[in-house]
């Protein structure tokens, strides 16, 4: 961009501005192309506007960046001497670049507060302190990866600096919100940093800092479930979950309406690692606050009954391990309601046609944790539009709309994920709920039998991996009595050609030998089922 704007003439001369496209509407105007002049000031000055919005991300701004990198370079070198040089003028500077509308502006401003932080005398560093505060917590809430990450060695090295003389007392309701949350940030780089610096910073006393500031926490989390970026949503979901394990019951029981409400909004993302976040979140908060959360219970099986039929696998298993702990918080109330949904969906695949299809009008690519259509006009309306690194900004990407079905992006459910939704559930409720799973385990097997079409494979690899679970939580004498139905299926599924469905059914039954015995699980095999065994030659025990 930088040598498209070296190249541009004033007073007819032509210029091209790559990615450009024509405006909507019949009144919008076009952005300047290969044959566009700039013969009005106007356009000029909205042309400029253009360039500079697409180079602030992508490129360092001019001779800043780098006079930035001297002045870090020279307090490196002054040490304590340097003191006596940060006054407010110097401060102002730091302040106006570490809001600069440049990413790598922001990035040395932030380092240059770690260098100040580090080196300066103990009135510098209280002056400092006061001052760059809340410029640390809007660097540590960055949208680029690697302004929070030089905001995070600024802070670390204030704050520790300043519990050694003790006053980082008065920062922390501002800072801890922000750190905490980084803990679980999508870059690796930030999030194991940011890890470290708590273990330093907080020591053991993290629950109880965070029960102390717990208005100041949730604030924050509720402000950045709704950010733009993605990876901060899905982070602050699971700082909601920990809040729910880990921090005191009274300080976060007079937040859980907020904090629910917060997560159900998340439940509606567009991007699947956000939703999958705050169905979990949601299963741990009703366990832990199951009298609180008792209100919002019908919407919260609605939510995750919709999820329970998800395209995508591992938001179906966690709809389903979140129903699990609404059993084990709700009991026989949640009994039925889970029972009438099995009956509704385990022999959903009955109606399933031959041509079955999974993500099938979706692009085999994601961007920020979302599927593209492959046909119609939302295949268009996203294409050719900015990339971005790590998941930063991603500002294109709609957080959530009207209602528990809105997904944007969302199919119809195939019955076959139907099925294999309710599959998930047997396993769930096994424990608490037996006497469910031996009503249905006929018809989950008669489910697992058909096999006219393309995705029965990923129904049985569900299937065979939830037995040894339900096996164990039911126990070995209930269990034994029902398990023959599953059987002749179980070794036919050996000779499977789908490798993860064969190797599934193959684990299954060592898993099934070690748990009952080897000669119990023998005695239910007939001599078609040991040669079927013996010719997949994926058992390693005998039987």
């Amino acid at each position: 961009a930088a040598s498209v704007a070296r190249r541009a003439k004033i007073g007819g001369q032509r210029f091209a501005l790559p990615g450009a496209v024509k405006g909507k509407g019949d009144g919008a105007a076009a952005r300047p192309t290969t044959t566009t002049r700039i013969s009005k000031p106007k356009e000029l000055t909205r042309w400029k506007a253009e360039l500079r919005e697409q180079m602030h991300d992508t490129e360092g701004w001019k001779s800043l960046e780098t006079s930035f990198g001297v002045l870090k370079a020279i307090v490196a070198g002054s040490g304590t001497a340097f003191s006596k040089h940060v006054d407010r003028e110097i401060l102002q500077l730091i302040e106006k670049a570490s809001s600069h509308t440049n990413r790598f502006v922001r990035e040395i401003a932030y380092k240059t507060i770690a260098e100040i932080a580090m080196s300066c005398d103990l009135e510098t560093l209280k002056k400092l302190a006061k001052i760059t505060c809340l410029l640390l917590a809007k660097g540590l809430s960055d949208n680029w990866s690697q302004v929070r990450y030089a905001s995070s060695i600024a802070t670390r090295h204030m704050l520790l600096r300043a519990q050694k003389e003790g006053f980082a007392e008065e920062y922390l309701p501002i800072l801890l919100p922000p750190m905490c949350i980084n803990r679980y940030y999508v870059a690796q780089g930030v999030r194991i940093y940011s890890q470290e610096s708590w273990k330093l910073a907080m020591g053991t006393r993290g629950p109880d800092l965070v029960a102390k500031y717990i208005s100041n926490v949730v604030d924050f989390y509720v402000q950045q479930a709704q950010a733009d970026n993605h990876a901060v949503r899905e982070a602050a979901c699971a700082c909601i979950t920990e809040l729910a394990l880990k921090v005191d019951r009274k300080a976060v029981s007079p937040k859980v309406d907020v904090l629910l409400e917060t997560l159900i909004d998340c439940f509606k993302d567009d991007s699947w690692p956000v939703r999958d976040a705050a169905c979990s979140a949601c299963g741990d908060f009703i366990k832990a606050f199951s009298k609180e959360s008792k209100p919002k219970m019908k919407k919260l099986y609605s939510l995750w009954f919709e999820h329970l039929k998800d395209s995508i696998p591992s938001v179906r298993e966690g709809a389903a391990i979140a129903l699990g702990k609404a059993l084990e918080a709700y009991k026989e109330a949640a009994v039925e309601v889970m029972e009438k949904k099995l009956e509704e969906t385990i022999s959903a695949v009955k109606e399933q046609k031959d041509s079955s299809t999974s993500l099938g009008d979706m692009a085999n690519v994601t961007q920020f944790g979302v599927a593209r259509r492959l046909t119609g006009k939302a295949s268009l309306e996203k294409s050719d539009q900015q990339m971005y690194s790590c998941g930063s900004l991603a500002p294109k990407m709609k957080k959530r709309g009207a209602g528990c079905m809105d997904h944007s992006f969302q199919r119809p459910a195939e019955p076959w994920e139907i099925s294999d939704g309710a599959l998930y559930l047997l396993r769930e409720v096994s424990s608490l709920a037996p006497q469910l799973v031996t009503r249905f385990l006929p018809q989950a097997v008669e489910a697992v039998e058909k096999k006219s079409y393309q995705h029965h494979v990923y129904l049985k690899q569900t299937f065979w991996r939830a037995i040894p679970v339900i096996a164990r939580n039911m126990g070995k004498r209930p269990f034994k009595r029902i398990m023959e139905p599953i059987m002749e299926p179980l070794c036919d599924t050996l000779l499977c050609e789908n490798k993860l469905a064969s190797h599934a059914a193959a684990d299954c039954i060592e898993a099934l030998a070690k748990y009952l015995g080897q000669m119990i699980l023998a005695g239910r095999l007939d001599d078609r089922m040991r040669d079927k065994i013996r010719r997949s030659g994926l058992v390693q025990i005998a039987l």
